[in-house]
């Protein structure tokens, strides 16, 4: 009698060993299942019956871990199992019903709303979550009407957190420059910062993807806020009786004088500064044409040393060659001339001709684009129609357009602006002045090659342009 009851007791043993296993696996299961839905967002879009297939998951967990019997977990198990399937199936008409709501959250989320924007963010989505449990009570035009609020909460959370991460400099700058009574001391700077950080707002508010242009707004109203505080302390100090207009006036005039006296001008500051600025805009506006011109020299003295010892390796060779030499010799010499021909074609605020080896550069310093567009207006196309001559000095030469931009706004899109430049270019020597398409290629380089720098409006001048690139080998 004793060993049957220990050979139940045994197999007793054995059943709760495997049941316990069982149980195990299929709580690995349920954790699958749970993950998934977590991954897919039912927390927000089937928030009840997510919560309670989580409530009786990690009931019955807790009672395995307990030691429990473990046939007395399955209903628990059950449980957890019919809910988690049912948020999953709430969630796919949850993503059909809320589609564009859901685009709206991406967007959002894109934006960082969540960090920019946290308050919008938060009444988006506790709008959406609302909205999903009125649709997992079967509300469906009632849940679709709430997802449609929620939707526009996203697109207000998505607009704040674009102007937080572009406007928030020049709207700190702006409250600092209200607190140093700007409006007082400089009216006129302050209202040209509240003009650009107004347009930059209104320019968000049209198309938010105008981040470019609200990025270059909001740049200038932060330059007229600095320059309105610095104005205020300036004018805070002569209230203070700490400077006198005299005191201003002086230190305003030096670097004025030390750059006349660098420049070997005269400073002569008795009737003001107007003389001494014309005097320094003169010699300045001469500084561009004068590194083109020193360029052009170095190129043609370069072209000329290889000339030279090209004509020493070849005079010590057989007599027999110098004929031919002196043939090649009186090419290159036509060749200067023709590129001479050239230059007298062009003012010089239309065009700087530079000379590579074979290659022509006219660097078409005329020749101007509204900003961000690619469109020729009348002068443009009456400068291109000087190529014409230029062009037949060189028949048969083949020729690429090269655009180039400065470094303001987005790297990818300066590119862009430049290769649709360059090919506006192109199309027109071809439709108007009849030059072969083989002929012909555009490029555009966006702001990689700079010929000045940026920080300045004339270096940035420099650097927006049009340069025409004529190959003399094939038709010199």
């Amino acid at each position: 009698m004793r060993a049957l009851r220990d050979i139940i007791g045994v197999l007793w043993l054995t059943a709760g060993v495997a049941a316990a296993q069982s149980n195990a696996t299929v709580l690995e299961e349920l954790q699958a299942l749970r993950a998934e839905a977590e991954n897919r967002d039912a927390a927000l879009l089937a928030p009840d019956s997510y919560l309670r297939g989580v409530r009786a998951l990690e009931k019955a967990a807790a009672q395995l871990e307990a030691g429990q019997d473990p046939q007395k977990l399955a209903p628990r198990f059950e449980k957890a199992r019919q809910e988690f399937t049912t948020a999953i199936e709430h969630l796919e008409l949850a993503q059909l019903s809320f589609r564009d709501t859901l685009l709206a959250r991406t967007a959002a989320n894109a934006a960082e709303a969540f960090r920019l924007a946290p308050a919008d963010w938060e009444n988006a989505e506790r709008s959406l979550f609302n909205a999903a449990r009125v649709l997992e009570d079967g509300n469906l035009n009632e849940a679709i009407e709430r997802g449609a609020m929620a939707a526009a909460e996203y697109d207000r959370a998505e607009l704040v957190a674009i102007k937080a991460r572009y406007l928030t400099t020049s709207r700190s700058l702006m409250a600092q420059a209200g607190e140093a009574k700007a409006d007082k001391f400089a009216p006129r700077s302050i209202g040209l910062a509240r003009d650009a950080l107004q347009l930059a707002e209104n320019t968000l508010d049209a198309d938010r993807t105008q981040t470019a242009r609200a990025r270059e707004l909001a740049a200038t109203a932060a330059y007229e806020a600095r320059h309105a505080l610095h104005i205020a302390g300036i004018a805070a100090r002569v209230k203070d009786r700490e400077l006198s207009v005299e005191d201003i006036v002086l230190d305003w005039e030096e670097p004025l004088r030390r750059l006349a006296e660098t420049a070997d001008r005269p400073a002569d500051l008795s009737r003001g500064y107007a003389e001494v600025e014309a005097s320094l805009r003169e010699e300045l506006q001469k500084v561009p044409t004068l590194e083109a011109e020193l360029e052009e020299r170095r190129i043609q003295v370069a072209g000329l040393e290889e000339e030279i010892r090209e004509l020493d390796d070849r005079l010590g060779g057989a007599t027999a060659e110098r004929s031919a030499l002196m043939r090649e010799l009186q090419a290159r010499d036509r060749l200067r001339e023709q590129f001479t021909s050239v230059e007298e074609l062009f003012a010089a605020d239309e065009a700087i001709v530079l000379r590579d080896g074979n290659q022509l550069i006219l660097r078409m310093v005329g020749l101007q684009f509204g900003s961000g567009s690619a469109r020729l207006d009348d002068a443009a196309m009456a400068l291109l129609d000087r190529l014409r001559d230029a062009v037949n000095i060189f028949p048969g030469s083949s020729l690429r357009v090269e655009g180039h931009t400065d470094a303001s706004g987005d790297p990818e899109r300066n590119l862009q602006l430049s290769e649709e430049r360059a090919r506006a270019v192109a199309n027109y020597l071809a439709e108007n002045l009849g030059i072969q398409s083989f002929r012909l290629s555009a490029v555009g380089y966006g702001d990689t090659r700079p010929i000045a720098g940026n920080r300045t409006r004339e270096g940035r001048a420099r650097n927006r342009r049009i340069d025409i690139v004529l190959d003399t080998r094939t038709g010199a």
